[in-house]
């Protein structure tokens, strides 16, 4: 039986993954480098604390953070609500349902997404940048957020929208439903189940409530 709902924050509650492309590229431009297209993208999902595990540049981590810390501070007012993200958080707690927001974001980042789409307050739990040592594609973040909340990963369903994400949902031992916001379908078939919109009613149906 399904008893947790874990959303990551970036792509599927917040249309944010173009601001943290916008910094990490610009934070790499700084750096004389230009990113390609397919380079962009593996800065989705992901903290700038693991770029030296993707990327083959060199570059001193710490600056890196800073500097994309600096560049997404002052893009985010661009992002905005995604659809039906809202509708389906409050849904899922009228069912009795435990939420979390699990993100390699800083908590201050993720109080401030929280604000925007109207959901500060909402959540049961937050997993943040500062709880986790080992991120996303690892399964630790989920992990934490299924202790947290006091249930077995069996009994969680993961939202992702990014493929490091949808890897360590599954990594986990958990569902996942994919959103097909930041990556198209098949780049996301390790999920359970993929869908265009919040709104597919195949997702209140996965979970048995």
């Amino acid at each position: 039986m399904i008893k947790a709902v874990l959303f990551d924050l970036d792509g599927v509650l917040v249309n944010s993954e173009q601001v943290n492309i916008a910094a990490g590229s610009h934070a790499f431009r700084d750096l004389g480098i230009i990113l390609s297209p397919s380079e962009k993208k593996l800065i989705m999902g992901r903290h700038p604390a693991d770029y030296d595990k993707v990327f083959r540049y060199s570059f001193d981590r710490d600056w890196m953070v800073e500097r994309h810390h600096k560049y997404y501070g002052q893009y985010y007012h661009r992002s905005r609500p995604l659809p039906f993200a809202r509708k389906l958080v409050l849904a899922l707690k009228r069912r009795g349902l435990k939420v979390a927001v699990v993100t390699a974001s800083e908590l201050r980042t993720v109080n401030r997404a929280l604000k925007i789409v109207r959901l500060n307050g909402v959540f049961d739990a937050l997993i943040t940048f500062e709880d986790c040592k080992v991120r996303k594609p690892a399964p630790d973040p989920y992990l934490i957020a299924a202790r947290r909340l006091r249930v077995k990963p069996s009994e969680c369903v993961v939202v992702e929208d990014s493929v490091p994400g949808v890897e360590s949902a599954k990594r986990a031992k958990m569902k996942c439903v994919a959103v097909t916001n930041s990556f198209p379908a098949s780049k996301l078939r390790k999920a359970d189940l993929i869908v265009k919109t919040l709104n597919d009613k195949r997702i209140m149906e996965s979970l048995q409530c």
